[in-house]
């Protein structure tokens, strides 16, 4: 139910499935499994066969076997595995696999009691969708009849190619997609959390590689050696969400930062600080906390004084207000879970402190456009502070009222937007980002 962010070019697993994420995540058993074979598919090397029975959670009997069977699934993707979902299934989960060799599903069932894998089972993966620049127009009408409704936006070195709007943004009103319709935008409230973190640390009242420690009052033991370079990087150890049974929802539930702050001191740690990694959603609702606490100034105002109103950004705001905006300038949400009508940010209630700096925000093409643009232009942070942000990035956000983002950023001049506020067959979402990233060009 949680809104999500995957940084495509390193392919997180667990796609933010209800059944198989619980509050600190999937069972540690499950994570093991899906390691094992993606590992296993993933390497070339001669000892990866010895090191799949090694660590297989089967009989020494079995593994052999399912080595031979992993090894040949491995030759159908053509020895690159360079694509991983992960979605729930009544017996243990499927894995959404793709390469050059095609995409796969396979599907692995688990013994609960025994904490293993029981069996597995290969299936052909979804039909790919090819993307060609002189039929962009036309290939995303044919997906709006199929279902789909969004925005696509391409510059190619500099050159905008595509500027696309397809589908509806409200049905009930008879209202289409257009250039400025505004979308929920899943997680992308990362990158502004990131860069308060950063403006700060250029402004001299923190530093990136300080402990949580010194912003956190009692901070258990286990905790301590956390910095504040750990939360943005992944290397917290914090599970990626920290709702409790009694939220009525796992993003819009209303609580307030203290209670957010207590709740991950409590969580029980992945893995030591440092040690390994994992993306966490409440590692940034943790920064934006310590943005609070260091500028004295609410996190929400904090950005908007600093980043989105010297921007331009003024179609970008919190769930819960309209900005003056109107009905009309949204884009409402496909589902499958709806709240309000129309389900649209507005109607979602305050930003919580579940969700606060790692999502519990909506925007447009152009606002965000403008957003990256200010922090690479020098007029905010410095050079050293805008490298973030000039890097290569791929990144994939959404959340489960039915909005999708999907950017690439190749520098200095290549940029790639779809938002979608209808998905249609979301076993074709994999298939559609992976076509419109090969419109990309090669390094």
């Amino acid at each position: 139910m949680h809104n999500y962010r995957i940084l495509w070019s390193i392919v997180l697993l667990l796609l933010n499935i209800p059944s198989l994420l619980a509050q600190d995540g999937p069972p540690p058993y499950v994570q093991r499994a899906v390691r094992q074979v993606e590992n296993y598919l993933g390497s070339t090397g001669p000892g990866a066969t010895e090191n799949f029975q090694q660590a297989a959670m089967v009989s020494s009997a079995q593994s052999a076997e399912w080595a031979a069977r992993l090894n040949q699934l491995r030759q159908q993707l053509q020895n690159s595995l360079d694509g991983v979902g992960l979605q729930p299934d009544p017996e243990g989960f499927i894995m959404e696999l793709s390469g050059p060799g095609g995409a796969f599903l396979l599907r692995v069932m688990l013994d609960e009691e025994e904490k293993k894998i029981s069996n597995w089972e290969v299936k052909s993966g979804p039909r790919p969708i090819s993307f060609r620049l002189a039929t962009l127009s036309a290939t995303f009408d044919s997906l709006a009849e199929e279902g789909l409704s969004g925005l696509f936006f391409y510059r190619l070195k500099g050159e905008i190619k595509v500027i696309k709007p397809f589908g509806m943004a409200n049905h009930a009103l008879s209202i289409p997609n257009t250039e400025n319709t505004i979308f929920g935008i899943g997680s992308r409230p990362i990158d502004f959390t990131v860069a308060a973190i950063q403006l700060l640390d250029q402004q001299g009242k923190l530093s990136i590689n300080d402990p949580i420690t010194r912003f956190i009052d009692q901070v258990p033991s286990d905790k301590q050696s956390m910095t504040l370079s750990h939360l943005m990087t992944g290397q917290s150890g914090l599970p990626d969400f920290f709702e409790t049974e009694d939220d009525w929802n796992p993003d819009l539930a209303w609580i307030d930062r203290n209670t957010a702050v207590q709740r991950m001191m409590n969580q029980t740690l992945l893995f030591t600080p440092g040690k390994d990694n994992a993306h966490s959603h409440g590692a940034f609702v943790l920064l934006s906390a310590i943005v609070e606490i260091v500028s004295e100034t609410d996190y929400y105002t904090f950005i908007r004084q600093q980043f989105l109103d010297p921007a331009g950004m003024q179609r970008t705001g919190e769930y819960g207000e309209t900005r003056g905006l109107s009905i009309s300038d949204f884009a409402e949400g496909g589902g499958p879970e709806h709240i309000g009508l129309p389900n649209i940010p507005p109607n979602w209630g305050p930003t919580s402190w579940l969700v606060k700096g790692s999502g519990g925000m909506y925007s447009t093409l152009d606002d965000l456009r403008k957003f990256y643009i200010y922090l690479r232009s020098g007029a905010v942070l410095d050079e050293s502070h805008q490298q973030t942000f000039r890097k290569k990035s791929v990144n994939l956000d959404g959340s489960m009222r039915g909005f999708e983002l999907f950017s690439a950023y190749y520098p200095p001049d290549t940029e790639l937007y779809l938002f979608l506020n209808e998905t249609g067959d979301r076993s074709q979402l994999r298939p559609l980002f992976r076509g419109v990233e090969a419109l990309l060009p090669e390094e």
